[in-house]
């Protein structure tokens, strides 16, 4: 199977686009951060669902993960896009600010689902705060994905 893949890869040009396509995909995903989603919001549930929740969201990671290794080795490649210098550099510009602003929207989203707030002048800031983290990681993602 792994032979007429990689045939269909070399000959078959629509073949070829949609596992590129994939690759990149593949590049701009990050399996930690929706992990970190995970723990911070799922985990804490008081629910019957939370474990298998917990286990949805490992599964699908390692799914990811599965697939990029097939891409790779498909396109004997060490790492998704790796001969796409433009893209993985903007990645990781991008990323530097994406990133924290992702782990403080999950930090934020945990607050306001489980703090009883003094006043609604506090809970305000911290869904000014969500607004903020949504409009960062928006605009972060229009040109890298």
């Amino acid at each position: 199977q792994k032979d007429t893949l990689k045939a269909m890869y070399g000959s078959w040009p629509w073949f070829q686009a949609l596992v590129d396509l994939v690759d990149m995909i593949m590049a701009k995903s990050e399996p930690e951060i929706a992990a970190n989603y995970d723990q911070q919001l799922v985990a804490p549930l008081d629910s019957p669902e939370t474990p298998e929740l917990m286990a949805l969201g490992d599964r699908l990671r390692d799914e990811l993960s599965a697939t990029q290794d097939a891409l790779l080795d498909l396109r004997n490649f060490t790492k998704p896009q790796q001969h796409n210098d433009v893209l993985l550099r903007g990645l990781k510009v991008r990323n530097a600010y994406v990133d924290p602003l992702n782990v403080m929207q999950a930090e934020i989203l945990k607050r306001l689902r489980t703090e009883s707030f003094a006043s609604d002048e506090e809970q305000k800031v911290l869904e000014d705060a969500l607004k903020i983290t949504i409009n960062g990681i928006a605009n972060g993602q229009k040109n890298t994905g």
